[in-house]
């Protein structure tokens, strides 16, 4: 990466942290930068395009972290756990992350540009790998196939992203519980 291209690249990634994609433009990219406008165009046709580029090395990177601190081979209630709530953790305080779940238009894009896109994510990639080591170590009930245990996770997601419309003062408790009803459908 050309040292310009690699200004612009750690300038966007930056205020894409901070400010998220909407609020982001490519003036204040190449200012950062230190760069002048016409010369983001040298390396990257749009914002999209280098949003994209960055949210798959950020994608990558959060899931190598998450699956470096776990034991998949522990009991599954606590890796599932632990698993999750990185997830979950990790997503919310990364502003490049959470464009995957909303921004429609933006995933359509990351989909497109990356064919791998849904499989590499950081969600799925991590549950794959889990999976995996669960049907190794012949854990899972007879007929359960993973494209169903990963729908039932990433219905996690989706009560992660509404859990202010859930009324508790003990949201975790109730993911938890969540987690353990899942794991009583999925497991030996």
């Amino acid at each position: 990466m050309e040292i310009k291209q690699a200004k612009l690249y750690d300038a966007a990634r930056k205020l894409f942290l901070e400010q998220g994609f909407k609020a982001t433009n490519i003036a204040a990219i190449a200012s950062k930068a230190g760069v002048a406008v016409g010369t983001f165009y040298n390396f990257y046709p749009s914002k999209s395009a280098i949003f994209i580029d960055i949210y798959n090395a950020e994608n990558e990177q959060v899931k190598q972290s998450i699956l470096s601190e776990v034991d998949l081979t522990g009991d599954p209630k606590k890796v599932v756990r632990k698993i999750v709530q990185e997830i979950l953790k990790q997503s919310q305080a990364n502003l490049i992350l959470q464009e995957w779940f909303v921004n429609a238009a933006l995933n359509r894009q990351i989909s497109k540009t990356n064919k791998n896109a849904v499989t590499d994510s950081v969600v799925y990639a991590t549950l794959m790998t889990l999976i995996d080591s669960w049907e190794k170590r012949k854990l899972l009930k007879v007929g359960m196939s993973k494209e169903r245990i990963i729908s039932l996770f990433n219905a996690l997601t989706v009560i992660d992203f509404h859990q202010s419309e859930i009324q508790t003062d003990n949201y975790f408790q109730v993911l938890n519980d969540l987690i353990d009803g899942i794991l009583l459908v999925i497991l030996k």
